[in-house]
């Protein structure tokens, strides 16, 4: 039998050979590592722009509310009966961000807000189907944490102001304890003196541009021992702050190393939307600086938390600042850097700063 003899190139083939593949690999890698970052932050620049769109909308809304009726949405503390339970200003605005359904379902408003992180003890059923709604407006996609099923999540609060009106340095400027907050969040009781009166553009006397309406913060459950995880530090809830001036109260909070209860819910915030609870993510303070500690603070008779005094931070997952909604209805990025006194006077819409802004 005659042997055919095979053509030389086709004798000489050979697959790679280790090294080969090894340096081929190794460059996919490279490639792979130098690409990765670049898809990474188009990936976060996308997700902030939506973060910035929501934020946007949702002052749209405030600015509608308030030419419906003539005044900023109100929160309402807590009450003594279940028809003033502790619905928050977000609930009021779920008829101006195309959220009619949820709103209807409430039939009529009694019965309380709802907090997956509290249990029905606390949060009547009657309304815990249309509350537990996903509403896309009130949460960052950059934000990826959740509380419960993350149904009724959100990552935007409305500011509630400082805690002491300007000069915010000097001891003794405080404003009126649980009334008169000086931002633009407003907390009413069906008792006084526990409430402030509504916010109006009127009462905007330092300036819709200069004034700040709504920030993001960070979700995040309770997590106990996290002294070796800055990330979760910052978006915890620390213990009781005091000072006689906003500086002072700042550094109070600061300089606290003992984190609040977890097991009384006040460490849940952003659980749910429809809740005005201050520690359950109602409102935002400016004493803090971006993305710094946040804390829980007595600030008045009665304590704070139920009426919208707090400490809790403006907090992001953007690096390097948060994005804030402007009572004129424009947004704001606004760096961690931010002078002290400048980022105090964005959230007192009536104490007159010199501070440029």
């Amino acid at each position: 039998m005659q042997l055919v003899s095979l053509p030389k190139a086709i004798r000489s083939r050979r697959g790679f050979t280790l090294v080969e593949l090894l340096v081929v690999i190794a460059i996919i890698g490279v490639l792979v590592g130098l690409l990765l970052p670049a898809v990474q932050s188009a990936r976060e620049a996308a997700r902030r722009s939506q973060c910035q769109n929501n934020v946007k909308q949702i002052m749209l809304a405030m600015h509608n509310h308030h030419d419906t009726n003539g005044e900023f949405p109100q929160s309402v503390g807590w009450g003594t009966t279940y028809e003033a339970y502790y619905f928050s200003d977000k609930v009021k605005l779920l008829s101006f961000i195309e959220e009619q359904t949820i709103y209807d379902a409430l039939g009529d408003k009694k019965g309380g807000a709802y907090h997956p992180g509290w249990g029905s003890g606390a949060t009547p059923a009657a309304n815990n189907v249309a509350l537990n709604n996903r509403v896309s407006t009130f949460v960052c996609p950059s934000s990826p944490n959740r509380i419960g099923d993350g149904s009724a999540n959100h990552t935007y609060s409305i500011n509630m102001g400082t805690s002491h009106n300007a000069p915010h340095t000097v001891s003794g400027a405080s404003h009126a304890g649980e009334t008169q907050h000086n931002g633009i969040a407003s907390y009413r009781h069906e008792v006084d003196p526990y409430g402030d009166p509504p916010v109006t553009m009127g009462s905007i006397s330092d300036g819709t541009s200069k004034t700040a309406g709504y920030s993001e913060f960070v979700v995040e459950k309770w997590h106990g021992n996290i002294t070796n995880n800055k990330k979760m530090m910052r978006s915890q809830v620390y213990n009781w702050a005091r000072g006689n001036s906003t500086a002072e109260m700042r550094q109070s909070c600061l300089n606290q190393t003992a984190l609040n209860d977890g097991g009384g819910g006040r460490i849940m915030r952003g659980g749910g939307w429809s809740w005005s609870f201050m520690a359950a993510g109602g409102a935002y303070s400016h004493t803090m600086m971006p993305n710094e500690k946040s804390c829980q603070t007595w600030d008045g008779p009665g304590g704070g938390d139920w009426y919208g005094s707090n400490l809790l931070a403006a907090m992001s997952e953007h690096p390097g600042g948060v994005n804030v909604g402007m009572m004129d209805g424009g947004v704001r990025f606004v760096t961690d850097d931010v002078a002290n006194d400048v980022w105090w006077a964005m959230g007192t819409r009536n104490c007159g700063e010199a501070a440029s802004q």
